[in-house]
């Protein structure tokens, strides 16, 4: 009687084991991907919401659409803002767009109403 494994039943062995680990190793890569974007992303989020709040405790409003580089929560973003006018004279609707470059995909936004003050607004129309 014969004890043991043969070598044809130790190599089909040995090919499961790596195509299990293999297969454990890429699921690994991807869930790390996969946090670090959503790192990004929420870093995005925070740098939209805090420039919206800049804007809010400033007082002072760009005019229309303006972009420009900020460095918010300790990196470097691309900051569009875009203001309108709301159905409130002293309220205007701002939406701040971030994305990681100049022509890089937008990975958030926030939006919000921003109060203005009236005299600001006066002195810039008499000029």
């Amino acid at each position: 009687m014969k004890r043991g494994f043969t070598l044809l039943e130790v190599l089909v062995a040995l090919a499961i084991v790596a195509l299990g680990l293999s297969a454990a190793f890429a699921a690994t890569g991807q869930a790390a991907r996969t946090a670090e974007q959503l790192r990004v992303r929420t870093l995005a989020q925070w740098a939209a919401a805090d420039a919206l709040t800049a804007l809010r405790l400033a007082g002072e409003l760009p005019r229309g659409q303006a972009r420009r580089e900020e460095e918010i929560s300790g990196r470097t973003w691309w900051v569009e803002y875009r203001v309108r006018q709301s159905a409130a004279e002293t309220l205007r609707d701002v939406e701040v767009r971030v994305g990681p470059e100049r022509d890089a995909p937008v990975l958030a936004s926030a939006r919000g109403v921003v109060r203005v003050r009236v005299e600001a607004e006066e002195a810039e129309y008499e000029e």
